[in-house]
């Protein structure tokens, strides 16, 4: 029974995700919900639209009781009535009207997957930022491991008088800071799975998976999403503007009207029989607004300068992501060159140890030199992970920046 105690203390149920697992569960979070109900919404907008302009069919009834009674109205009469009405000409308004929704859809299916591109490279930092933490773990608990080694023969040298007490004081300082960096770390790594969190709508514990980006063979810059969105939204609103300037033009539009009627005469020598029973009124009719003071003109104006400052938003961030592009290149030539540099420089922090050490351990040397070179080792061992991590994110913004989709680089 012993055995099976300390099993049952550990937690049931432990949540950890490749990135793969992180992006697809990203891609159906709240954010992402909310921008999809919105793509239906203008969706079926559309389709009610379209449905507006086919010939629409009213049917209707009424009753009627006369106080008095004539040869051309009867005590009571009963109708019933059917009306077909559809429109031929609005001055282009449908037409219009279509093009705005169906640019309004196009920006909400890019304003989709701008999100998901913006998520996607989000969690992608947190995911490799998460690895690089880890690393600095792993390097932190091996100068430990090695910081409590080298205290415990300390020690003992001080016990049988070989050594000072201030070597030993130093050895125990650096290992209380050791401590505190593994702890520090420890936090920034609880830090990124919280936020994850936001991101999955799961609880998150850690992460697994030695998953790298692969460059795209053709780097060049494509429209990012969101800025397809953006050119999207000014074609829409431009229509929008055609909308109201359509209604200065003529409107022409049938109405055709089926009806029947029963008549009940109180005094049968009225009933003449004259009133119809059937009838059928076709119109055909046109209505043209051809002075309102420049309302209508107006609101197409407005619009128009709505447009017109879509345009110059457009402008501003196509520039800024030629911009911001350009940087994303440069910064991941920098990490390429970083990961050669900071490798090189463990290999050489490591040898360089190894020789203190030895001459350390001989008493050529004091404890401060030894010390100091422990310390370059393993700030070089953190910082060449550091670097390989480092770009993979630079490759995850190089991606995101040149248009394309993280995703399908994995």
């Amino acid at each position: 029974m012993r055995f099976f105690l300390p099993i049952l203390c550990l937690p049931i149920f432990l949540y950890s995700y490749t990135l793969d697992e992180l992006l697809e569960l990203s891609h159906k979070n709240r954010v992402v919900e909310s921008a999809t109900h919105t793509l239906v919404s203008k969706e079926l907008l559309y389709e009610s639209a379209k449905s507006s302009y086919l010939p629409s069919i009213d049917i209707g009834a009424n009753y009627q009781n006369a106080y008095k009674e004539t040869a051309a109205l009867a005590q009571n009469s009963l109708k019933y009535q059917a009306s077909l009405k559809y429109t031929i000409y609005d001055g282009g308004k449908r037409g219009s009207l279509y093009n705005q929704l169906e640019s309004s859809i196009d920006s909400s299916k890019s304003t989709v997957e701008a999100t998901k591109n913006a998520i996607s490279l989000d969690v992608a930092r947190l995911y490799f930022e998460y690895f690089a933490y880890e690393a600095d773990k792993e390097a932190t608990t091996q100068e430990l491991e090695q910081l409590r080694a080298e205290l415990s023969r300390v020690e003992f040298f001080y016990e049988a008088g070989s050594v000072t007490r201030d070597e030993v004081v130093k050895i125990d300082s650096r290992l209380k800071n050791a401590l505190v960096s593994l702890q520090e770390i420890e936090l920034e790594s609880q830090r990124i799975t919280h936020t994850l969190e936001y991101y999955i709508s799961k609880s998150v514990d850690s992460l697994e998976g030695n998953v790298t980006i692969k460059m795209p063979q053709e780097q060049d810059e494509v429209i990012r999403a969101d800025i397809k969105a953006l050119e999207y939204e000014a074609t829409s609103i431009l229509h929008e503007a055609n909308v109201k300037k359509s209604a200065n033009m003529p409107l022409v539009y049938i109405d055709d009207t089926l009806s029947h009627s029963d008549y009940y005469f109180d005094n049968k020598a009225l009933d003449s029989g004259f009133l119809v029973e059937n009838q059928n009124i076709a119109m055909l009719n046109l209505s043209w607004n051809i002075f309102d003071f420049g309302s209508r003109t107006k609101a197409y104006e407005s619009k128009f300068q709505e447009y017109l400052s879509k345009k110059s938003t457009i402008e501003y961030e196509k520039n800024r992501a030629d911009v911001e592009y350009r940087l994303a290149k440069k910064s991941f030539l920098i990490a390429q060159e970083k990961v050669k540099s900071t490798k090189a420089l463990a290999d050489a922090a490591s040898l360089a140890y190894e020789l203190i050490k030895f001459k350390y351990q001989n008493k050529t040397i004091d404890n401060v030199a030894y010390l100091l070179a422990l310390s370059e080792k393993y700030d070089a061992q953190r910082d060449a992970q550091r670097a390989i991590y480092e770009q993979e994110i630079k490759k995850a913004e190089l991606i995101y920046f040149s248009g394309k989709d993280i995703k399908e680089f994995l």
